[in-house]
């Protein structure tokens, strides 16, 4: 074991502000002065791929670990350490209920990501994070390892698509998206394989959030912080409740941890 700290933070509305478009300029240096500490390990737990980081492209140089796609796979100093890819049966699966439904979704994978069609909800889910539409391709699961998969529809259809899928994870996400992953994979089971790799006691680990998929992670970790502008499920299932990411949210939860100097 070790004393050293890992704090893993997830992305959008906690790090990035898809309003402004931007990292608050004191996040940037919060998070540059926990680099220069030793002591400290930074981890991103996203439910996004790595190919999806590009709004956090300046700050990449501070984080040491990346738990993507939701505990799918993980990344330490640019190598994949784990994956996890979703059974190709229940992949098929997935796609025969969705096209039966008539849905818009898309895929997931290691190096690439695609839609099976683009319409108005489709680009309001993306343009809620700031993410852009993935090309169109409704047969990339037929050659690629599908890690995650996603569908937009109304938020109250979304307990259909929970109880059709009880082999595997149906997570909200925001506008009237949901994410379909493997059963027991989280950012919380993530966190778990990337301690025990690092050989860090969970009582020196640290977690930031927003959303209702970080809620396990939240849960998990002891000292767990919601930004003040997550759900109402986040600030719930977290042991700290920390300002809004545009009042300098992170910068002055880890502060309160006492993580930082102010």
């Amino acid at each position: 074991m070790t004393d050293k700290k890992i704090i893993f933070f997830d992305i959008d509305r906690t790090l990035y502000d898809p309003d402004t478009r931007s990292i608050p300029v004191s996040t940037i240096e919060a998070l540059k002065k926990l680099h220069d500490d030793p002591s400290v390990e930074i981890a991103i737990a996203t439910g996004r791929a790595f190919y999806m980081l590009h709004n956090v492209e300046e700050i990449k140089e501070y984080i040491n670990i990346y738990i993507l796609i939701n505990g799918q796979i993980i990344i330490k100093d640019g190598v994949t350490i784990f994956k996890n890819p979703i059974p190709k049966k229940q992949v098929l699966e997935v796609v025969e209920n969705f096209n039966k439904n008539n849905m818009k979704y898309g895929f997931l994978g290691e190096f690439d990501e695609t839609l099976n069609i683009v319409d108005d909800k489709g680009k309001e889910a993306f343009e809620l994070v700031d993410m852009k539409l993935p090309k169109i391709d409704p047969h990339f699961y037929k050659d690629n390892e599908i890690f995650q998969m996603w569908a937009f529809c109304e938020r109250d259809e979304h307990d259909y698509f929970k109880k059709e899928f009880k082999d595997l994870e149906v997570v909200r996400w925001l506008g009237g998206g949901f994410d379909v992953l493997s059963k027991g994979m989280s950012k919380r089971e993530g966190i778990k394989k990337v301690l025990e790799i690092e050989g860090i006691p969970l009582e020196n680990s640290y977690a930031f959030g927003d959303g209702d998929n970080d809620i396990e992670m939240l849960d998990y970790i002891p000292k767990s912080v919601a930004m003040g502008n997550a759900s109402k499920r986040a600030k719930e299932h977290a042991r700290y409740l920390t300002n809004d990411i545009k009042d300098d949210g992170v910068r002055n939860g880890l502060i309160a941890l006492g993580l930082l100097d102010d």
